[in-house]
Parts: C-alpha cells; sequence; structure tokens
C-alpha cells in the first residue's frame, strides 16, 4: 500500500516539474523570439528548436493526467467544472493585461490602442473569438478547454491502447489536413487590421492538440513512465532525446504557414512537415519528462509546477511589455553568438519566472478561484465547484 502511495505521488511530482519545464521553455522561447524579431538569425534557430516539441508536452501532460470514463457523468456539470478551471484563468489574466495599456500601447500585437476601436476590437475577440489579444500566451487555455471538450465525447472510445494510438493518429491527420486547407478557421486572421470576429476558440488547433493529449492517455495507461530507473538511464535517454531532436528539427522545413517563420508555431497551426513535426515534438516531450523523473526531489520546483497556470498565465506581461525593449538593447550590447544567446536567454527566464513569485503568492492567497484552483474557499470570493 505505502509504496503504491509513494508511486502515484512520485508521479503527480514529475508531472508538475514537467511543467514548470515545459514553462521554462516557454518563457525562454518568448524571449529568444524578441531576439529573432530585433534580427539575429542565432536567436532564429533557438526559437525553432525550442518550438518543436515545447508547447505539444503540454498537451501530452495533459492528457496524462486527464481523466477517464467522463462520459458517465452529466455533460452540463462536466462543461462547468471545465469553465471555471480553464476558461475564467484564461479571462482574468487576459483583462489583467489591459490594465497596462493605460500607459503603454505600443506592444500589443494587432490593435491599435489610441483609439476606442482597437479596445473594442481586443476585447470582442477575446470575448466572442477565444483569441486573447491582451495576453496571447493564454490561447494554451482556450485550446486546452477545447481539446477536454473533445475528450468527453471520444473517451467512450478509447477502449483499448490500441485504439487510443489509432484514435491519435486519426486526429493528427486531421488536424494536418484542415491546418492546410481550412484557412478561414485559423485565428492569424484576427491579427489583420480588418480581421473578422469568428468563432475561432483554438478549434483548428485542437484537432491536432488533441492527438498529443492521447499520447498522454496512452503513457499513463502502459505505465511506461512509472518505471522505476537509475537516475543516469533517465539522463542519458533524456539527452539521446534531445540530441535527436537537436539533429532533426531543422530538416522541418517549407510547410510553414506563418510568413518569414520557418518554425512550428501552433497557435497558428503551422506545423511543418508531416513526419517530422510530430517526430521531434514526441522525442522532445519525451526528453523533458524524463528530466522531471530525475528532480522530484525538488520540492522547489514541484511546488513551482503546481502553481503553472498562474506562471504561465503571467508570461504575457513580459511577451507583451518587456522582451521586445529588453532583447533589443541586449543585443546592441552582446556578440550575437550562440553562447551569449543562450546564455543571456537563460538568465532572462530565471529572472522573469522569480519575478512571479510574489504575484503566485498574492493570488493564491486572495484569488486561487480566478487562477486554476475553483476548489478553494476565500477570502474574497467563496469555491466556485465542490
Amino acid at each position: 500500500m505505502r509504496a503504491d502511495i509513494e508511486q502515484q505521488n512520485s508521479r503527480i511530482e514529475f508531472i508538475d516539474i514537467a511543467r514548470i519545464y515545459g514553462i521554462s521553455l516557454m518563457y525562454y522561447g518568448h524571449f529568444i523570439e524578441s531576439y529573432m524579431k530585433a534580427g539575429s538569425a542565432i536567436a532564429a534557430v533557438h526559437y525553432k528548436f525550442i518550438y518543436s516539441f515545447h508547447m505539444p508536452l503540454f498537451f501530452i501532460l495533459s492528457g496524462y493526467v486527464a481523466k477517464e470514463q467522463l462520459f458517465q457523468k452529466p455533460f452540463v456539470s462536466y462543461l462547468g467544472k471545465l469553465a471555471v478551471s480553464r476558461l475564467i484563468p484564461y479571462l482574468f489574466f487576459s483583462f489583467l493585461l489591459i490594465i497596462p495599456t493605460i500607459w503603454t500601447t505600443d506592444n500589443t500585437v494587432g490593435l491599435d490602442l489610441n483609439t476606442t476601436q482597437g479596445y473594442v476590437k481586443g476585447i470582442a475577440f477575446t470575448l466572442f473569438a477565444g483569441f486573447p489579444f491582451f495576453n496571447i500566451p493564454t490561447w494554451f487555455l482556450i485550446c486546452l478547454f477545447v481539446v477536454e471538450l473533445i475528450h468527453f465525447y471520444v473517451s467512450p472510445h478509447l477502449t483499448s491502447n490500441k485504439r487510443v494510438l489509432l484514435i491519435a493518429l486519426g486526429f493528427y491527420i486531421a488536424g494536418a489536413t484542415l491546418a492546410w486547407n481550412a484557412p478561414l478557421l485559423n485565428p492569424m486572421n484576427a491579427l489583420s487590421p480588418h480581421g473578422m470576429l469568428y468563432p475561432y476558440f483554438m478549434s483548428l488547433e485542437a484537432i491536432t492538440a488533441y492527438a498529443f493529449f492521447l499520447m498522454g492517455v496512452w503513457l499513463r495507461r502502459v505505465k511506461i513512465l512509472q518505471l522505476k530507473l537509475p537516475a543516469y538511464q533517465c539522463c542519458a535517454a533524456a539527452l539521446a532525446g534531445l540530441a535527436i531532436v537537436y539533429f532533426t528539427f531543422d530538416l522541418n522545413k517549407g510547410m510553414f504557414t506563418v510568413p518569414n517563420y520557418d518554425a512550428v508555431i501552433l497557435v497558428a497551426s503551422s506545423h511543418g512537415n508531416l513526419i517530422l513535426f510530430p517526430l521531434t515534438a514526441l522525442i522532445g516531450s519525451m526528453a523533458i519528462i524524463l528530466l522531471a523523473k530525475i528532480s522530484t526531489e525538488r520540492r522547489f520546483l514541484v511546488g513551482l509546477g503546481q502553481n503553472a497556470i498562474i506562471i504561465f498565465g503571467l508570461n504575457g506581461i513580459f511577451y507583451h511589455l518587456i522582451n521586445d525593449r529588453l532583447a533589443t538593447g541586449l543585443l546592441a550590447l552582446l556578440s550575437g553568438s550562440h553562447i551569449s544567446i543562450l546564455l543571456s536567454g537563460i538568465v532572462v527566464t530565471f529572472i522573469s519566472i522569480l519575478l512571479t513569485l510574489p504575484f503566485v503568492y498574492l493570488f493564491n492567497r486572495y484569488l486561487p478561484q480566478l487562477t486554476g484552483k475553483p476548489k478553494m474557499m476565500g477570502p474574497i470570493l467563496p469555491r466556485l465547484v465542490s
């Protein structure tokens, strides 16, 4: 019995740690993107490497912890709990970033906030199109919401591990096909000055994302990650995986949907090659998960992972307001070499996440219901779900 409890605790801990590793990659990738926009070709290589797997990782982790037998529950009850867990944090962090636009409006992509029409467009698209203009990184919460809705209806059919893989393959092929043939559903249309208000809600990318979600379901079922392996074996396998990604990620060329971005960008359903994209995404994600498995004694990392939604949502502050200015200034001072880009990116990522910690404390203390913990009580709001 004790062994089962320890195994369960370990499983939760390495998933939490993998989340914070993924969030660190997201912070790094968004800062490196600013280097890239400032003209660094070397930063573009780092960007493409990180983006080849870091967002699929989050969907795999979500699938790993997803509940099954959902169809036995009333849909309305499931939808309500899902909404308060995903949509309320999405709205909270999206509208939180309207506040800084009172004194600075130049870093909000696709909006002219010098006019009332700009605010109307941003708010309307956030609410009715599921495209978070004021905090673009929170697109993931909308996409995950749709993915988990899909899972409610698909879960009755996941009757064997083989069917999980076959259904995942079907969703992947459907998502790849629609990414090229259903441009009307792509939320990047919203960035156009005359973008049409359309209920995107990341539904296009959710189809591909659900394939990765199902890979997480499959990994949990086959219990590969629950094996107790020596740390050196996990480390060696993780490094081998990252090496494979390093030697293959740049082979993914020519099939991207975002002009001037030769990289995987899930928010735009831009994946690249039909085979190379899932190859690097799955291998890179597994490498991060294996590194997380050998880090479960790091209580600080576990704590960060348990507050992943808050740290994730606050990335918009850096993405919209800080990164571009900071990257332009640093690039003028640095050599622009691989090592200077890497080290400065790591330092900025570390400091950025460190700066979120006071907000993690404040939100957990006063507004946990709005930041991904709807079952908590008070002190300002009651619990949102029982």
